[in-house]
């Protein structure tokens, strides 16, 4: 997936380095986890925790286990050096010098050598992904990367038309003096969106003779990314690839009875949020702020150089944390006062939705609550904004656009602010100690979409 996001990170140059019992964590620091592997003829495995300052845990689980006792991490190469005390029965000295493969994917690898006194044996551990019942575990195909400098222009006939969510993709082939190509071409906007604008699945229909105008991917994977579709006889543009949120005309801050800011429609109307952001992908920071640790530099320069290609949400993972508000199909609020609680429904993804709940009741701590996507939330009011305080969270999807990393001891304050009919304002500060140095602050605007309700959308990326 093409993003021309720049970072604002700014990172501590110290080596803070790794951590003690068996994590599900996907997408935070990467050694995180239950690895297995032979050693021989014996079966292995490796819990490994990661505290926000060191590397912990254990092998072989259970009441013989061996202490994981010291363990170094070298970010710039991936590199690793782990050591642990045997038993009480058997105090022999492990070591494991090896490397991290695979950084993106859940089942990554560690390959090198194990060493228990004097034999040394080559080993390849691999991580165990432990995906939870909401997770999408199927196969999927990789999400496309793209390069913005490779500009093509594709002269053919559409031999397949899938008109699905997040995006619609069509089959072209190409015929030259040369060579006959088969394309796979991506539109930038889902059928939800387009069908807003008033395309549906048979504005694009097999045996077209079309020109597209489009970026493709690296290498000879002959995949590109349409800018423009139109039909090459008379040159009709068939796809408007952007959409402008329309607004109502100014007016004040709906309320309720009791002068409460109300987060959805005033009485009798509808309508919904959407990020009046120039890219919905891409969150505003306030530069200098995100100060990430060595591993998650790291990491997120894994992901950049990477182009974004294990970006979960591309395998219809939930987007949770901030990135849900960047949704290109929006949310709604429902306030359900009478059960203290607000619901907050989101247009992207699965039709995921978020408990706000407004009740009173204190935080629990991050150690006591079932970690999910979008995490435990309780909020107040404070004069007419919406104070959110979230922990909770588990480390299977990407919080923030970009490939900003998390762990599970991600806390998020988030304030909602509605100025005016039109217009709400989000701040929100990130809190992972584990992560970054210090808790550092992002927002944007969202703008009302007035008169209209959030069109069905479910991500089908597991049905191509």
């Amino acid at each position: 997936m093409m993003r021309d996001w720049k970072s604002q990170l700014v990172f501590v140059s110290a080596l803070v380095l790794v951590s003690s019992w068996f994590l599900s964590a996907q997408e935070g620091h990467p050694l995180t986890g239950t690895w297995t592997g032979d050693v021989g003829p014996r079966h292995v495995t490796l819990a490994i925790e990661w505290d926000g300052k060191n590397v912990t845990g254990t092998i072989n689980p259970g009441p013989d286990a061996a202490r994981i006792a010291n363990v170094r991490l070298d970010p710039a190469m991936w590199s690793i050096h782990i050591e642990a005390d045997g038993t009480n029965r058997d105090k022999t000295h492990i070591v494991i010098d090896g490397g991290l493969a695979s950084i993106g994917s859940p089942s990554r690898t560690l390959t090198g050598t194990w060493t228990e006194g004097a034999v040394k044996t080559p080993i390849t551990l691999t991580r165990v992904d432990s995906m939870s019942a909401s997770s999408n575990s199927g196969a999927l195909p990789a999400d496309p990367v793209y390069d913005s400098e490779r500009h093509v222009t594709l002269r053919g006939t559409v031999t397949n038309v899938e008109w699905i969510n997040p995006r619609v993709r069509f089959g072209v082939v190409v015929r030259d003096a040369r060579a006959t190509t088969n394309w796979h071409v991506e539109l930038a906007d889902s059928a939800t969106v387009l069908e807003r604008s008033g395309w549906n699945a048979r504005s694009l229909k097999i045996g077209d003779a079309v020109v597209v105008q489009a970026i493709a991917a690296p290498g000879s994977e002959h995949q590109a990314l349409a800018n423009t579709v139109a039909l090459a006889k008379g040159g009709a543009q068939l796809f408007k690839l952007s959409v402008t949120t329309q607004t109502t005309t100014f007016g004040p801050v709906p309320r309720w009875p009791d002068g409460q800011p109300r987060l959805g429609p005033p009485v009798r109307a509808k309508g919904y949020w959407k990020a009046d952001v120039p890219q919905l992908d891409v969150a505003t920071l306030k530069a200098g702020d995100a100060v990430a640790l060595p591993w998650a530099k790291a990491v997120h320069d894994y992901r950049l150089r990477t182009g974004f290609r294990d970006d979960p949400m591309a395998r219809c993972v939930p987007p949770g944390g901030p990135r849900q508000f960047l949704g290109p199909q929006g949310f709604q609020f429902v306030e359900q006062r009478e059960l203290g609680r607000i619901l907050v429904l989101l247009g992207d993804g699965d039709r995921n939705w978020r408990i706000i709940y407004t009740d009173g009741r204190p935080q629990g701590q991050p150690a006591d609550v079932v970690s999910s996507y979008y995490g435990s939330s309780v909020g107040r009011w404070e004069k007419d904004t919406l104070v959110v305080d979230s922990v909770g969270y588990n480390e299977k999807f990407w919080f923030m656009s970009g490939g900003l990393p998390h762990t599970e001891a991600l806390h998020l304050t988030e304030r909602f602010t509605r100025t005016d009919l039109n217009t709400l304002k989000y701040d929100v500060t990130i809190d992972d100690p584990r992560t970054y140095a210090k808790p550092w602050n992002a927002g944007w605007t969202m703008r009302w979409v007035a008169n209209q309700e959030i069109q069905e959308f479910f991500c089908e990326e597991k049905t191509s």
